[in-house]
Formats: structure tokens, sequence, C-alpha cells
């Protein structure tokens, strides 16, 4: 009788535990709109504390973020403002109890006001803001440009008039987001518009954007926490020069990727080259904007294996390096470079190799209308093509 009940007592317990397991195991793959290999970028934090609150502070975390609360948009400090088209339009924006509205309003009245749902950049350069039109995400008529403290008309729009009309596609989220599962359907005049599945977008670059699905990985390590080994989880480092560089151009190579199948699913490890289209570099020189790795691929440094992304770039920091950081990178390979074309102090320029090497350019694809005003500020940007520019040597 006693063992009777001892084996009971010993088979209810050894359920119990296979449903706990069995419970956790779906928690993990089934809490990911990504599907169940994906355990989602909050499993990380309890095994990555310090790398988690550290990127968590990073750019390509804050790529995009949805504004799900209220008090969602106040730690990035957008003020109100205003936005003049001419003396009978303008665009206003205000931060009120229940979140941040753009409005239109003609001749003092308001005949449009929309909702900020999501905002794109993490607000190094600028902001850029978009509401739910149905299931359809839409940009809003202005940006905000943190350097200037200014709002301007979102670039491509109309110069004249308010606009509340551009859908902000896949491709768009395909780099400012970690995935959004969209549907296609038919729009007027026979064309294909895209709704999304709201709850499925991931904002941000998140963990296994970079380092692959991580599932199998969190319940191997839970299930073996002695094990110090990262197993079933792609190290960046470990991968081929190639192959890392095509994990960051798969997003950094601007809009001239064009594929079958979202670009969400490029993995660690996939080449760019396989995705049709792909505008590789040609000797050309690209726009600054977005396509940094062919501007990197133009560059002496990347083409004799010294330079690639992370070797400037570390997107687990939250620190901003500066300009002397940087450079003590050139430093690093460059001990013995002496500038004879100039008569500086060597040791003043190497402190700034970065202004010189990699100048500040405008890009061509995109600008910012002031208001009250047909002009346009430029956006700027350090090129990532590494070089001497002769036009920049000045010697006295």
């Amino acid at each position: 009788m006693g063992r009777r009940r001892f084996f009971l007592i010993f088979c209810t317990l050894a359920i119990f535990v296979f449903v706990a397991v069995q419970c956790t195991q779906v928690k993990i793959k089934s809490s990911d709109s990504r599907g169940p290999a994906y355990a989602g970028s909050a499993t990380c934090v309890s095994c990555h504390k310090n790398l988690s609150a550290s990127a968590v502070h990073n750019a390509h975390l804050n790529a995009s973020k949805m504004l799900t609360k209220p008090n969602s948009a106040d730690s990035l400090h957008i003020p109100d403002g205003d936005f003049i088209f001419n003396e009978q339009t303008k665009v206003q924006v205000k931060n009120r109890v229940d979140g941040l509205y753009q409005s239109a309003l003609i001749n003092g009245f308001d005949k449009k006001t929309e909702h900020t749902d999501m905002i794109f950049g993490a607000g190094k350069s600028a902001y850029t803001f978009a509401f739910w039109y149905g299931k359809q995400l839409m940009q809003m008529p202005l940006n905000y440009l943190t350097k200037e403290h200014q709002w301007v008309n979102s670039p491509g729009f109309p110069d004249n008039q308010i606009y509340f009309g551009r859908p902000i596609i896949s491709r768009c989220l395909e780099c400012h987001s970690s995935f959004a599962d969209k549907k296609l359907i038919q729009g007027p005049n026979f064309t294909i518009e895209e709704e999304y599945v709201k709850n499925s977008i991931i904002a941000g670059i998140d963990c296994e954007r970079c380092h692959g699905p991580a599932a199998q990985h969190v319940t191997f390590q839970q299930e073996n926490p002695t094990v110090k080994t990262a197993k079933y989880i792609v190290s960046y480092k470990k991968l081929a020069l190639s192959q890392r560089v095509d994990l960051c151009g798969v997003c950094h190579s601007g809009t001239g990727i064009q594929t079958v199948s979202s670009t969400f699913g490029f993995k660690p490890g996939d080449t760019l080259k396989t995705l049709p289209q792909y505008s590789a570099y040609r000797g050309e020189d690209p726009d600054v904007h977005g396509k940094q790795k062919q501007l990197l691929e133009a560059s002496l440094c990347y083409k004799v294996g010294k330079a690639e992304c992370i070797t400037c770039h570390n997107i687990h920091d939250k620190s901003k390096p500066s300009v002397a950081i940087y450079s003590s990178k050139c430093i690093s390979c460059h001990q013995d470079v002496k500038h004879e074309t100039l008569k500086k102090n060597n040791a003043m320029l190497a402190k700034n190799c970065i202004d010189c090497h990699m100048p500040v350019k405008e890009s061509h694809a995109i600008g910012f209308q002031m208001s009250n005003s047909k002009e346009k500020i430029p956006y700027k940007l350090h090129t990532h093509r590494i070089a001497i520019y002769k036009d920049l040597v000045k010697g006295e």
C-alpha cells in the first residue's frame, strides 16, 4: 500500500514538472510574433543584464518605438511647435495628456488631427512620426530635427500644403524594426496596399535580429545552467568577414535591396548576394544616407581587411563615441603615418582623423523644408568612404 501511494505521488510530481516545463517552453516559443523559433529580447535580459542595460540606450534598439501609453514619448523631450506653409495654412504640434498630436490648421480651424502612434529614429539627428489609419501606418506631416530644435516638413512631401497621405511601407519597417506581419489588399484602381497586423510589430532592432532565433538557445541554457559556452545562437564575431558586413548591410545599403520576400527573413550568416537586385558597389559615389556598406567597400581600409563595421561601432554600447575615440581606432593601425603635406602638429591631427578622412557630406536623397520658407536644411552625415580627400588638404 505504501509503495503504491509513493508511486502515485511520484507520478503526480513527474506530471506536474513535465507540464511546468512544457508551459515554460511554450511561453518561450509562442510569445514572439516571428514564430516559435524566437524567444523575444526580454528573455535575453535574465542572463545578459549588463549588455541589455547598455543596449537599451543604443540607436539600433531605438530605431523605432511604439507609443502604446499616453506618456510613451515623454522621455524623448519633443516640444510643442508650429510649421507655417503660408498665412492660411500651418501644422500645429501639441503634447496632450494622452499623447503627441499633429493638427492641420486652415485659417485657424482644425481640419485634421492625428495622434502619434509610432516614432522612427533614435533622435541622434531627427524623429519621424506615424499614425494608424485603420491597419495602415501613415507618415505624419512633420519631422523634428533634434540638433536644430526645429519642426520641418517631412522629406519628399509637398512644399505648399499639408500632407497626411504617405503610407509607411514594410520596406521602411524592415530597417527600422525587427518584424512586422503584413497582408496585401487590393486598393483603388487595382493597386496593391499593405495592411499590418498591429500587435505583430516589434519596434527597434532587437537581439534576435542580429543574433538569429534564440528559443532553442534559451531552452538549452536554462536546462543546462552550468554550460557556459553559448549554444544554438549566432556569435557575430565568429562569422566570416563578408557575412558580418552583410549582416549590417541588410539595413545599411539603402533602398537598392529589392526582394521577393521580406528581409526580415535574412539571418546571420546569409549573404546579400542572394538577394535580387542588390546594389553592390561599382565605383560610384553612393549617397551618404543609408548606403554605409557600399561606401565602406570603397575604402582601402576595408579592402585590405583592416576595417569593418565593428572596428568602430559597438551596438551594445550606450555611450556616444567622440571624434577623438574614433580617431584612436584609426591610429591603432596608422601609428607611423606622417602628414608631410601639412605643417600642423601630427599629435593634434591624431585627435581628429574623421573630419578629413570621413568628411561630412550632404545627402542628395533627403532634405528638410523649413517653416515659413522654401529653403531646405540638407541632411548631413559623415561619409563611410574612408579616403584621402585632396580638396580638404590645406598645406600652408
